[in-house]
């Protein structure tokens, strides 16, 4: 596993396979690797890296949306009627 993935799953508490599947990491290793911690944490979770959205899948692929269980607000076509039902809850 190479450092950047690893230092992240641990900033992150994600594992390596949920951050690659977002198909960001290299995208954001460019970006961040040898950043301090907190900004890397603030790029997992916001998708936000120093004031700038560094991709459009960036916002959508956020980690803050998949640990509170939900899509990204205007990302996906929930379909009528869909507030009605809870988020999923992961297998946290």
């Amino acid at each position: 596993m190479d450092a950047f993935v690893e230092l992240s799953a641990e900033l992150t508490g994600f594992s390596a396979d949920e951050l690659r599947s977002t198909g960001l990491v290299e995208e954001y290793r460019a970006l961040a690797d040898g950043a301090p911690d907190n900004e890397i944490i603030q790029l997992w979770y916001t998708g936000v890296w120093r004031g700038v959205i560094p991709g459009e899948r960036a916002y959508a692929e956020g980690l803050a949306w998949k640990a509170v269980g939900a899509a990204a607000p205007g990302t996906r076509a929930p379909g009528f009627g869909s507030w009605e039902q809870r988020p999923r809850r992961s297998a946290r």
